[in-house]
């Protein structure tokens, strides 16, 4: 009596379809979600940005600007140098899009808000801040993130996600 070992090339085949299968129906719910993790990275960045920005200014006792450049997509981060002169000088420039994927705005259909309706949060030495808001869209999936900051310095993030 002759005993098979192994698998048949009918039954290969058929598990390779039934592979190819689930692969096709996961492919688009793993691109929405791509879309949707470089939304939430780039806004973490940004977020990260600010609170970095604060405790560097508490800590160097110095004044700290984050200025949004929303038509050319970026944002700047200034130091106000000498102290206490309202003269800030450019310490970094950065763009949420550059930062995990060219198709994230800043601001979508808003402009960023900050107290006094600049463009910009001002962060006090002593850990105090411009409050307002930024937003980040992502072009593709219509995602919004909003980045908002009250005076006492705390900085919250809300997601609107698109599935």
């Amino acid at each position: 009596m002759k005993t098979s070992k192994g698998f048949s090339l009918v039954e290969l085949i058929i598990v390779l379809a039934i592979i190819g299968i689930v692969l096709a129906m996961a492919a688009p719910s793993f691109y929405k979600y791509r879309q949707n993790t470089n939304l939430k990275e780039a806004t973490r960045n940004l977020a990260d940005d600010i609170s970095l920005y604060r405790q560097t200014s508490i800590s160097q006792n110095v004044r700290y600007r984050i200025v949004f450049n929303q038509p050319a997509n970026t944002y700047t981060i200034q130091r106000e140098n000498p102290a206490n002169s309202g003269t800030y000088v450019n310490v970094t420039a950065k763009s949420p899009a550059l930062v995990s994927s060219p198709v994230i705005i800043m601001g979508g259909a808003s402009s960023p808000s900050f107290s006094g309706g600049v463009a910009y949060i001002t962060i006090q030495p002593r850990g105090t801040m411009s409050a307002g808001t930024v937003w980040l869209q992502h072009t593709g999936r219509l995602s919004t993130s909003t980045i908002t900051t009250n005076l006492m310095g705390k900085v919250s993030v809300t997601y609107d996600l698109k599935y």
